[in-house]
């Protein structure tokens, strides 16, 4: 199978990023590519689902198989393929961009970024409906396009690893998982050693992985948790501000009371009438 579609420049000229041209390909050991420097002026992005291929960076021959990708900067050198005896399944994309992530700068930085992610983790799902909006081209379907490649590439960059990282995908994982039970139940009265029990972990290596995978201490994102659900409650409810503390983890309103006016500039009561209104 061979799937390989051409996108127009859009008409639209501020996208933070878009797609040239994109495609999936399956049982097809002719694909291979080799450009020189300056030749491809777009991201490259390849994700392989199956099968086995490889990629040279700087002489050394690097194996692509399931859960593998890369990603070449604009005008870098490129050599890749598949392997004729075990032809991948790999999606790709083409695209020009804007945004300074992590992982583009990387691969700005280094001229390629190899890394692995989890085939099941949607990204199918996307580039399908990428898919089916080229297959039948409209220029009112550019800001999906534009869309769906945002959410490939922000959620790849939160779920993938380079090949070298020393955060194996399946701790990220564990990391992530607790951090939605503390998000679920934020009114439990947690302490750092029973979040860490979540994930197993000793409490000192789970503050070092949450704070590397999720950008903030265990501790900084309770509290954020705990104040989305009180200007939830704020916003949607009737309920007085002492049972908002409650229910928000706040076991005396005087003490929520105080630290919502140092992050809000203004008391619960009025963050209420703004947002109720």
């Amino acid at each position: 199978m061979k799937q390989h579609y051409v996108l127009p420049q859009p008409a639209y000229t501020h996208y933070v990023c878009y797609p040239e041209m994109l495609g999936h390909y399956s049982q097809f050991p002719q694909h291979a590519e080799r450009r020189s420097e300056g030749d491809l002026n777009s991201y490259n992005l390849h994700m392989v689902y199956e099968g086995e291929g490889y990629v040279f960076q700087e002489g050394e021959r690097i194996t692509m198989k399931r859960g593998s990708g890369f990603l070449f900067p604009r005008g870098a050198y490129q050599q890749y393929g598949s392997d004729p005896g075990q032809p991948w399944d790999v999606r790709w994309v083409h695209f020009t961009t804007v945004m300074p992530l992590p992982m583009l700068e990387e691969a700005d930085q280094s001229r390629g970024y190899f890394f692995t992610f989890d085939p099941a983790a949607g990204y199918e799902a996307v580039f399908e409906e990428m898919y089916l909006l080229s297959a039948a081209y409209e220029t009112r379907s550019e800001p999906r396009l534009s869309t769906l490649l945002y959410e490939i590439l922000v959620t790849l960059m939160q779920n993938s690893q380079p090949l070298t990282g020393s955060v194996p995908l399946e701790i990220r994982h564990s990391i992530r998982r607790a951090a939605d039970m503390i998000h679920a139940q934020c009114e439990r009265p947690w302490t750092l050693e029973a979040m860490a029990r979540l994930a197993g972990y000793s409490s000192y290596h789970f503050l070092r992985l949450f704070r590397s995978i999720m950008g903030k201490t265990p501790n900084r994102y309770l509290s954020e948790c705990r104040m989305a659900r009180a200007k939830l409650l704020l916003a949607a409810t009737e309920l007085p501000v002492a049972q908002i503390a409650l229910q928000s983890g706040f076991h005396q309103s005087s003490y929520f009371i105080k630290v919502f006016r140092q992050l809000e500039s203004m008391p619960p009561n009025q963050y209420r009438r703004l947002f109720r209104s």
